[in-house]
């Protein structure tokens, strides 16, 4: 548009031009006046060309600031991210010491519950039969405290219906590890119901 019309103006300032030659002293005023009409079109377009490059400027700057802080925003993703599967790796690490130790409990429970024939008990022990110990007694300090017992407050909320994110929270413990335990716990009951 703005092409258009410093066309238009250049035509009419052509056109004055050639009358300037033949008549001096009439043109002098109109002359006067385009130039001042050429002189105001010209800051109007410096005007709008500062403008536009403000604008751009702002821009710019809205841009950069915009990028930095999704820069900044991916790090701490990024950082998050790390976190998070050093847990998962950690937590993996833990299920697996608690299988082995699941394991190894099942082992001495089942080694606990067979039958010892009399030839192979050792003289200490019909010594303390005979002192008056119950059998029971015996077999409760072996017997390892079950699941359900050692973590009640966990499988009361449990019991209630709770989330296991609602329970993490509520006890301080991480999610993996509610998680862990009520699975642990159901691999407990399954063993002791066969």
């Amino acid at each position: 548009m703005y092409i258009v019309l410093c066309g238009l103006v250049l035509l009419v300032y052509a056109k004055i031009m050639p009358k300037k030659n033949e008549t001096k002293g009439q043109s002098s005023p109109a002359l006067h006046e385009i130039e001042e009409t050429m002189e105001h079109f010209t800051a109007e377009l410096e005007e709008q060309n500062q403008a536009l490059i403000q604008l751009l400027a702002e821009t710019k700057r809205d841009y950069e600031l915009q990028t930095a802080r999704l820069a900044a925003r991916i790090e701490l993703l990024e950082k998050q991210s790390g976190q998070s599967v050093q847990e998962i790796i950690k937590l993996s690490a833990a299920a697996e010491e608690l299988q082995k130790q699941s394991a190894k409990l099942r082992e001495t429970a089942a080694a606990a519950a067979e039958p010892v024939p009399e030839a192979v008990l050792p003289a200490a022990q019909p010594e303390a039969a005979s002192a008056g110990e119950p059998e029971e007694e015996l077999v409760s300090h072996t017997a390892p405290m079950n699941m359900k017992a050692r973590y009640s407050e966990l499988f009361a909320l449990y019991d209630q219906g709770k989330s296991t994110d609602y329970i993490a929270r509520k006890l301080s413990m991480n999610k993996g590890e509610v998680s862990l335990i009520i699975q642990l716990a159901k691999q407990e009951e399954r063993l002791h119901a066969h």
